[in-house]
């Protein structure tokens, strides 16, 4: 049976997370039906990933593996991800568990009775962040607001869910963590069909994070500004070397 939806988790270093992340987005897309898969991108992690992620995929065939023999980025690894899906339903989040993965569920029923082109995630508990989390969160929605005139928050949280059709006119060309923003900039500027599905956030409890770090922060605001320029340009391939 082919799959009805496809569901990519990009994983840098996330050995602490990824088999909870397997098994609990596994179990909501059951709860979807029957015909699922999950496509993992080992992102050039060292940490044991990659070979974790192959040990899961063997106990079960809907469980498939990208690999990246070096760290890309967020956006190459999703590129390389969507690439190697079958399904006219594609969606992704982040392996670190960000949420309760039962949210797949109501966004992929939503985009479904709605017909809408795409479904974001929306935090719930924004209040329940550190100042710190609320400044940076704050500071990014408002530059894209102001630079990209996209009225809408949250717009880089890792929960999206869309036709597929819908991914490939898109032509994402960021190659890191901008690429979130990139999908509702354009898909607003195409007066597509965007619903939204209230989520609580989970903060990180195992691992570390490289999102928050100067070097990725610095890429994202480049990016930004090269797309509200036109000149955003893929620098790295988004072709998977190996997959299983």
């Amino acid at each position: 049976m082919p799959p009805a939806v496809s569901l990519v988790l990009p994983a840098f270093n996330e050995v602490e997370n990824l088999e909870a992340a397997v098994a609990q987005a596994s179990a909501a897309l059951d709860r979807i039906g029957p015909a699922w898969e999950i496509v993992v991108v080992d992102d050039g992690s060292a940490d044991g990933t990659g070979p974790l992620a192959d040990r899961l995929a063997a106990t079960d065939a809907r469980v498939r593996v990208v690999h990246h023999a070096e760290n890309r980025g967020k956006g190459v690894a999703l590129r390389s991800g969507v690439a190697a899906t079958h399904a006219p339903v594609v969606g992704w989040t982040d392996a670190d568990l960000p949420f309760d993965m039962e949210a797949l569920g109501r966004a992929y029923a939503r985009l479904t009775e709605t017909g809408a082109d795409l479904v974001a995630g929306v935090r719930t508990n924004r209040d329940d962040y550190s100042l710190r989390r609320r400044v940076l969160s704050g500071t990014y929605n408002a530059l894209v607001r102001q630079l990209l005139g996209v009225p809408l928050d949250d717009v880089g949280f890792a929960l999206k869910l869309m036709r597929r059709d819908v991914f490939d006119r898109a032509d994402l060309r960021s190659d890191g963590g901008f690429i979130d923003a990139e999908l509702m900039a354009w898909a607003f500027r195409q007066r597509l069909a965007i619903e939204r599905v209230g989520v609580a956030f989970t903060p990180r409890v195992r691992g570390t994070s490289t999102m928050a770090e100067p070097a990725s922060v610095a890429g994202i605001l480049r990016d930004l500004v090269l797309f509200r320029l036109g000149r955003l340009r893929t620098g790295r391939r988004a072709v998977p070397e190996t997959s299983a």
